[in-house]
């Protein structure tokens, strides 16, 4: 029975797999939309965008990678640049998801299919640093700026990018990651020679910020970029 039950499992995921598929987050900030896009190669893409700028090019990625089934019949998510995982449990069918694991705005809320057909490009994930890139660019970073400190400055910044995309570092030594008035990431943060080190409270991974020595931040990254962004000290 328990053979049967996994062939039964394995033959739903493949099935599951070969469709690609959109899904909204029931998301309670009233100003924003989450969706997931989920590929037929067995890959998604987890993206936000302001309800009144819902182009793709006003959109923040916020995570990209694989996912597969586990034999409980959860749907495992891993992001493809910093290695985190977000877990969803089928609560009717393929048709709801409940987050059960992931960044502390989304546990407990429902991803609903609104879609069958992604509602970005494929070709979009070619766009981003894969982690093997992520990682020689901290460690190019670290060693060319081995030599000297910069100097940070506690306080809040913005995205050069998009002014609604902020950080705030807090002398207590805790952060929050914002977009518009979504906390995205909150955590702690400790300085490492010219790096902050981000440890969001509900995921496993590390995310980098960069002090450069212009006095701005770089992600490095941080949650809601992949672009290397700089971000300005307001206050």
């Amino acid at each position: 029975m328990k053979k049967l039950s996994l062939s039964i499992l394995l033959i739903f995921s493949l099935f599951f797999a070969a469709k690609a598929q959109s899904y909204a987050l029931q998301l309670s900030n009233n100003d924003l939309n989450c969706y997931l896009d989920v590929f037929s190669n067995g890959k998604y893409l987890i993206k936000m965008s302001y309800k009144n700028a819902p182009d793709l090019m006003m959109s923040q990625i916020l995570s990209f990678g694989e996912y597969k089934v586990e034999e409980n019949g959860d749907y495992k998510l891993t992001d493809s640049t910093n290695d985190y995982n977000i877990t969803l449990q089928p609560v009717s069918g393929n048709k709801v998801f409940m987050v059960s694991d992931g960044f502390k705005w989304m546990q407990m809320n429902y991803f609903v299919k609104n879609s069958e057909k992604p509602s970005s490009p494929i070709s979009i994930l070619d766009n981003f640093l894969s982690r093997q890139e992520l990682l020689n660019y901290r460690e190019k970073v670290k060693i060319d700026k081995n030599t000297y400190k910069n100097t940070f400055k506690k306080g809040f910044y913005r995205s050069d990018f998009d002014s609604n995309f902020t950080f705030n570092a807090n002398d207590n030594g805790t952060y929050s990651i914002k977009f518009y008035s979504l906390e995205l990431s909150n955590g702690t943060w400790q300085k490492e020679n010219n790096f902050l080190k981000l440890k969001d409270n509900n995921l496993t991974a590390d995310f980098f910020v960069m002090i450069d020595s212009d006095g701005k931040l770089k992600s490095a990254l941080i949650p809601g970029d992949f672009f290397l962004s700089k971000f300005s000290k307001v206050r």
